[in-house]
């Protein structure tokens, strides 16, 4: 675990592994550990992997200031160079998409290669709607934001395979990072639209048909939006990292490793 202080804002970051550095940007209300359980462990097989953390989330601060899209992009870049990382492959799953996307845009010459999971291009009204929906839910009991959350961001097969008792399992897991309310705000802000066109490094989009949160017309419109953008969709829903862990895993080292 590192620390490198950015502005007013501790940043904290994971190391894994050792080999050729790749840094992952983890998703809202979530933190490094949590969202990158089961791609981590076996990206560090082959990569040195590095994790910030957003602000609020894993060990880093926050100022309880409105978190800002810059802001992080340049926590992560100090992140990555603290780690002793001067280019990196990249990757971001759902707001760390975003984030990642950002990052490759403002600094094209430290990202080697572009992965973006679950990730959108600006935040449109129904997923507007569902965030407020998750900051109501997380105000109210956050037990009852993790149903929903499963309920809705697993498949179908997936309640199949594990069960309902597996399912149950998983809450007893959750824990929502302190920053997650100022996350999300920043959430429905999120617009990267004019960044798209800056992004140069060679890029894998991942989208899940059966998200319900950042809909698969997101990745394709993040894919046809970024010059030489492959895109690959998975029977899933938005939780990849963990519905479809193998899948991700493959396609990640495959892309890092071209």
């Amino acid at each position: 675990m590192g620390t490198v202080q950015v502005g007013d804002v501790d940043v904290a970051y994971t190391v894994q592994g050792a080999g050729d550095p790749v840094v992952l940007v983890h998703g809202t209300t979530s933190s490094t550990e949590a969202s990158w359980a089961q791609v981590m462990p076996v990206l560090a097989e082959r990569f040195t992997v590095i994790g910030p953390e957003l602000p609020g989330s894993g060990a880093s601060s926050f100022s309880g200031k409105q978190l800002e899209l810059d802001d992080i992009v340049d926590q992560t870049l100090a992140a990555a160079s603290d780690a002793g990382a001067e280019r990196f492959h990249l990757a971001g799953w759902s707001l760390g998409a975003v984030v990642a996307a950002a990052v490759a845009a403002k600094a094209p010459a430290r990202v080697r290669s572009l992965a973006l999971i679950c990730g959108w291009v600006r935040t449109d009204a129904r997923f507007r709607f569902t965030l407020d929906l998750w900051r109501r839910l997380i105000e109210t009991d956050t037990e009852l934001f993790g149903r929903y959350a499963f309920a809705d961001g697993l498949t179908a097969g997936t309640f199949d395979a594990v069960g309902v008792e597996g399912v149950e399992g998983l809450l007893g897991t959750l824990e929502l990072a302190p920053g997650s309310l100022a996350q999300i705000e920043l959430d429905q802000r999120i617009d990267i639209a004019d960044r798209l066109g800056s992004i140069a490094a060679p890029t894998l989009v991942i989208g899940g048909v059966e998200d319900r949160w950042t809909s698969i017309e997101q990745s394709r419109a993040l894919a046809a939006g970024i010059a030489g953008a492959r895109l690959v969709e998975l029977a899933c829903g938005h939780l990849i990292p963990l519905e479809q862990a193998a899948a991700l895993n493959d396609l990640l080292i495959g892309h890092f490793s071209t």
